[in-house]
């Protein structure tokens, strides 16, 4: 209702040994009312990249996935994503984690293998690059192989002058090397979490902006997800956090929004 448009993806924060099944399925029914598809970004808190691939956590996968297999229902899971950066706990820069680029591959085709092994035929696997990269990253360093990947996908954020090492970035300085990058991969690309501060700027001209670089720089893009939430640790993400943002919001949606095929 507030963007004036259907809402093709719901986009859902899990972490695994904390949310089962039955807290997913709760989303899948309403994202199932509206048409929609859930994307679960199923963060596996605690877990290094060695953690996930030597099985300690194959008892909460397995049983996550025969659930879903009894569902029946398509759900994208995205799991280990930004992957590339230092924040989370199996991210490649994560001090004293010990992750590497073939320990993130591995893990990643551990999961999945889980999966088939249970038989699952209704998950889609979408892999995810941050544009805030480690040392030592990039952004495709992680892909773990064409066979265990459906769509891939950008997380990225204009943080403005929000933080201390931070400054001004458009949508198109914020998203051109990654794209770049990731584009190469014949897999359907799409953005998975962007927002951008008011601080250090205008939010509605910086959507407004948005709305005209997408079909000029980045025509492979089938969709975008709006990180709607203010965080007061990090920054004003809320898509109706500043004069003007969400009117822009509701342009880009009428000007590109024509629905998941």
């Amino acid at each position: 209702a507030a963007q004036g448009g259907h809402m093709d993806i719901f986009s859902l924060f899990g972490v695994w040994e904390v949310n089962d099944w039955s807290f997913t399925k709760h989303y899948v029914d309403i994202a199932e009312r509206n048409g929609s598809v859930l994307l679960v970004t199923w963060m596996a808190n605690g877990h290094t990249a060695a953690d996930i691939a030597a099985g300690k956590a194959d008892a909460y996968i397995r049983k996550y996935a025969t659930a879903l297999k009894a569902d029946g229902r398509t759900v994208w899971l995205r799991p280990l994503h930004e992957a590339n950066g230092n924040w989370y706990d199996w991210g490649i820069g994560k001090p004293n984690a010990g992750n590497t680029e073939q320990g993130l591959v591995e893990a990643w085709r551990h999961i999945v293998a889980i999966f088939r092994d249970v038989g699952v035929r209704n998950a889609k696997w979408v892999w995810t690059a941050t544009n805030e990269v480690a040392s030592g990253s990039s952004f495709r360093c992680t892909y773990p192989g064409d066979e265990y990947v459906d769509y891939i996908s950008i997380d990225g954020y204009n943080w403005g002058t929000s933080q201390s090492w931070s400054s001004w970035r458009s949508f198109e300085d914020t998203f051109a090397s990654s794209y770049a990058a990731l584009v190469a991969i014949d897999k359907p690309l799409f953005i998975a979490e962007v927002g951008t501060s008011s601080h250090g700027g205008d939010k509605a001209a910086w959507i407004d902006d948005m709305a005209r670089a997408i079909p000029e720089k980045f025509p492979k893009l089938f969709a975008i997800v709006w990180f709607n939430q203010s965080k007061d640790w990090e920054s004003d993400w809320a898509i109706d956090s500043a004069p003007g943002s969400l009117a822009a919001w509701k342009r880009l949606v009428a000007t590109l929004g024509g629905g998941i095929q």
